[in-house]
């Protein structure tokens, strides 16, 4: 059975430079669907001469339907405590919120306003004696920036960049696409993509994979993925010296020899779903000068359950050790700890490496006071653990996270279906394992964002 989706996703890459992109209507095998953004009734249904599904035509000469879709978003965000920096401040990174007694803690106040979280999509699909061929690439402005792009004389210069390109033919699915290990389903709306707490919010969620997805009928269904890996962690001594997060690609000379394995066994029937998922990630790094590996294993339980009228109820909760950025919050700081990687100049193999066990529990109530205005209100709490044995000093452990708390509460008005205004509130707690003469191991968030979504 094929399950056509719509994803809210938002995705940051490598360090902080952060990539957000809202599908506006993504074929999938075992697609994962955000509440509030299905539109694809909105198209109506297909004019004379027009494709297979809404909003589609057909392809002259051709037997394939294309559908041309996006959105345009203007957002606002105004950072009321201390902000993040201007690299990082477009959507919620928590792991680089201002200690408090860090120069960045001092300044409050940062207004941000722009329209790289608008999109382009295209949607391709063929009938074959395989079954329905699909095709979806979706394209935003979150590429790598330089000062000139950012503000040349005033005028806002944002870099595309491919989000998803993929394909599907019955139950395989090949290309990058959200991975499996996040379930859009169990994750409420928000006017920010990113500030669930807790969950694989959509802040790391973009893999290259290959899927394949079995339908058991009654609405039971088994699905398998491989997707590119990128052992990834925490070092007492980073390669720049300092103690920071590091990623194997990112190493001099990275590179990956594992693939990540996911398994999800999930159930969709009338009253909501639930989903299991399993991982297990072979973090074995090869590195110019550095060598070593470290196997880490994950599991997560996601659902979300039908309440009253529209309203919905959604959860999630995940374990595991080394589980870096499939739980977004943390993303790499909750991955494997080693003592040192040397410098760029001279690296080294660590003589410590563990990878402790982290968490995260998430909850999302949306209640709908109209057909046309609806609330969500989400809460959510990471924890990351500390081998003391890897991650020795004060100033390492006050640069390792080790609890986020955060909640968020927005209200969202679309007067036709194809329009979205949104006003949201967010409050985030960063909490790391020690604090320094200087440094406290503790710095907040509030953020006021509101945005104007214009689908087509």
């Amino acid at each position: 059975m094929k399950k056509v989706g719509k994803f809210n996703a938002a995705v940051a890459l490598g360090s902080l430079t952060a990539a957000v992109a809202l599908i506006a209507g993504a074929p999938a095998a075992s697609a994962q669907t955000a509440p509030g953004s299905d539109t694809s009734s909105v198209a109506g249904q297909a004019a004379p001469g027009g494709g297979s599904f809404p909003g589609s035509f057909l392809v002259p000469g051709t037997n394939t339907s294309l559908k041309i879709g996006g959105i345009a978003k203007w957002d606002a965000i105004y950072d009321m405590s201390a902000g993040l920096s201007p690299q990082a401040s477009q959507v919620v990174i928590p792991f680089a919120i201002p200690l408090d007694g860090t120069a960045g803690h001092q300044v409050h106040g940062s207004l941000l306003n722009d329209v790289r979280q608008s999109n382009i999509n295209f949607d391709a699909r063929t009938p074959t004696s395989y079954g329905e061929l699909d095709v979806f690439a979706l394209m935003d402005f979150f590429g790598q920036q330089t000062t000139q792009n950012v503000n040349l004389n005033g005028v806002d210069s944002w870099t595309q960049r491919v989000v998803y390109f993929y394909g599907t033919l019955g139950p395989l699915m090949a290309g990058q696409t959200p991975s499996l290990w996040f379930d859009g389903d169990a994750l409420a709306e928000s006017v920010d993509p990113t500030p669930a707490i807790g969950i694989n919010n959509g802040l790391s969620n973009r893999h290259t994979t290959i899927r394949y997805t079995f339908a058991a009928g009654g609405g039971f269904s088994i699905a398998g993925a491989i997707e590119q890996p990128n052992p990834e962690g925490f070092a007492g001594t980073a390669q720049s010296g300092a103690p920071g997060t590091w990623q194997s690609l990112g190493l001099s000379g990275g590179w990956v020899r594992v693939p990540d394995f996911i398994a999800r066994a999930r159930l969709d029937q009338a009253w909501g779903h639930v989903a299991a998922t399993f991982l297990i990630r072979d973090q074995k790094v090869l590195a110019t000068g550095v060598r070593f590996s470290k196997t880490t294993y994950g599991g997560e339980l996601t659902g979300h359950l039908n309440t009253f009228g529209k309203d919905t109820l959604r959860w999630a909760g995940m374990v595991g050790t080394g589980l870096g950025s499939y739980l977004s919050d943390m993303s790499s700081a909750a991955g494997v700890q080693v003592n040192t990687l040397g410098t760029t100049a001279a690296p080294l193999t660590p003589t410590a490496v563990a990878a402790p066990l982290a968490y995260g529990i998430y909850a999302g109530y949306t209640h709908w006071w109209t057909t046309e205005l609806r609330s969500t209100l989400m809460a959510g709490m990471s924890h990351n653990s500390l081998d003391s044995g890897v991650i020795t000093t004060a100033a390492e452990q006050n640069a390792l996270d080790k609890r986020h708390i955060g909640a968020t509460g927005n209200i969202i008005w679309s007067p036709v279906p194809q329009v979205d205004l949104g006003l949201e509130y967010s409050w985030i707690q960063r909490e790391t394992w020690s604090s320094t003469a200087t440094v406290q191991n503790k710095g907040a968030l509030q953020r006021l964002e509101t945005m104007a979504v214009f689908k087509f």
